[in-house]
């Protein structure tokens, strides 16, 4: 794989006569009398894959004011030949995995001309072209790099949070600017390349949080890190070639539209649950789970989330965590300190001694305490419905607990019934 950041391989210079071919835009500059000396700087130009502009420093010696030399490229991917103080021209994007060269030569008169070589290095050829319809992102500063640091994702459909996935195709990417944001948070125009050591400077875009994120129907999703690549930012345009670390394919994206970074907004529904009526259950040969994180929040009492479901391989049907605290703060990891009863309170603010939190949601994750349905193991969102009231009682059972829950949905819904639980599997997550 041939990588931009490499060195690029020399030319061979020579400043024999060549005929040049003409220009598509016309030659530039002119000047039909041969006294004056023409020197040019530079034998040769390079430019990386991706383009951008290029420059060719000039001299006019004992010439009238005004006097110009003439300008004419051999490739139509060079353009925009400009004559004034120094010669300046474009070169677009190579798009193909071979290095190119130009010849632009610079004359002055009938016998004055010099050939400039312009060598742009190897691209990539595109293997999946993606047309971005949505802009998101945060900016943060230099609160964790020397320069300004702007998270953007670029996807079809946009959005709602940093870690919130929909089924989409994302390109986050981790963009470290020269220009701090301004009172309307947008994304500056500029060249960012790929610093494979995340060093987080400016007109860069690091590798630790810079991935290629999609999710699938079915609940997978594919997620890998970059290889190499640059972001080009334009006026309302932003476009990247970006190769993936798994594979090496090479995604060539394209958006075009406002540069403005905020993340997509929601309206939120009057209720999360999708039940039409009470729900109610009995499930025998279950299996429990219990993760215990000590006094997560600092009142004394032990924070557990335990999930009951039914035993099975792939997992279906009815699934239920749940997010409590417990009298007292447990030194052991030991599963019986949890036996009792609970009472729902609404939020994180209002956690106490035998309580669990109601379910909420933040962006696309599922929060605290939830009534699911699983089919092969993948959660069925059709099915759901947060357990915002009531009491769940835990209570020892043979070798196993028997959950009991007395609940409401938050549209006013029962959800009732017991998880007979004789496998029991106990994690310690105080770390």
């Amino acid at each position: 794989m041939k990588k931009f950041f490499l060195l690029f391989a020399a030319a061979l210079f020579a400043f024999a006569a060549c005929e040049p071919t003409t220009n598509p835009d016309g030659p530039q500059g002119g000047n039909d009398q041969e006294r004056g000396t023409l020197t040019v700087t530079e034998k040769s130009v390079e430019i990386a894959f991706y383009g951008g502009e290029g420059t060719i420093n000039y001299t006019l010696t004992d010439v009238e004011e005004g006097a110009k030399p003439s300008v004419v490229a051999n490739q139509e991917w060079i353009s925009n030949i400009s004559v004034n103080e120094a010669i300046t021209f474009d070169v677009e994007l190579n798009g193909t995995s071979e290095q190119r060269v130009a010849i632009i030569t610079v004359s002055y008169g009938e016998e004055q001309s010099f050939q400039v070589f312009v060598n742009q290095a190897a691209g990539y050829e595109v293997d999946v072209e993606f047309t971005a319809t949505a802009i998101n992102g945060e900016y943060y500063g230099t609160k964790y790099s020397a320069d300004p640091n702007y998270f953007v994702v670029l996807s079809e459909k946009g959005t709602t949070g940093f870690s919130d996935i929909y089924l989409d195709k994302y390109y986050r990417l981790d963009i470290y600017s020269k220009t701090p944001a301004g009172d309307v948070l947008t994304l500056p125009e500029g060249v960012y390349t790929f610093d494979y050591l995340d060093q987080g400077y400016g007109n860069t875009f690091g590798i630790g949080y810079s991935y290629y994120l999609n999710p699938s129907q079915d609940g997978n999703y594919r997620e890998t890190i970059f290889d190499d690549g640059v972001i080009i930012v334009t006026e309302n345009r932003v476009e990247a070639i970006l190769v993936l670390k798994d594979n090496g394919e090479v995604h060539h994206v394209v958006y075009e539209g406002s540069l403005e970074l905020s993340w997509l907004e929601f309206p939120e529904p009057e209720y999360y649950s999708t039940l039409t009526e009470d729900y109610s259950f009995a499930h025998n040969n279950g299996t429990i789970r219990f993760f215990h994180y000590g006094d997560y929040y600092g009142i004394g009492a032990s924070n557990w989330t335990i999930t009951v479901m039914l035993s099975g391989d792939p997992l279906n049907g009815d699934y239920i965590m749940v997010d409590l605290n417990t009298d007292s703060v447990s030194t052991q990891t030991n599963s019986d300190d949890v036996i009792g009863t609970y009472t729902c309170v609404a939020s994180e603010a209002e956690v106490a001694h035998n309580t669990f939190t109601a379910g909420s949601m933040d962006g696309n994750s599922y929060e605290f305490s939830w009534l699911q349905y699983i089919v092969d193991n993948y959660v069925d969102h059709s099915r759901r419905a947060p357990l915002a009231g009531g009491t769940i009682t835990i209570a020892a059972e043979g070798t196993g607990y028997i959950v009991t829950f007395d609940c409401q949905d938050d549209n006013g819904h029962k959800v009732t019934g017991t998880f007979n639980c004789p496998t029991v599997k106990v994690y310690d997550d105080r770390q």
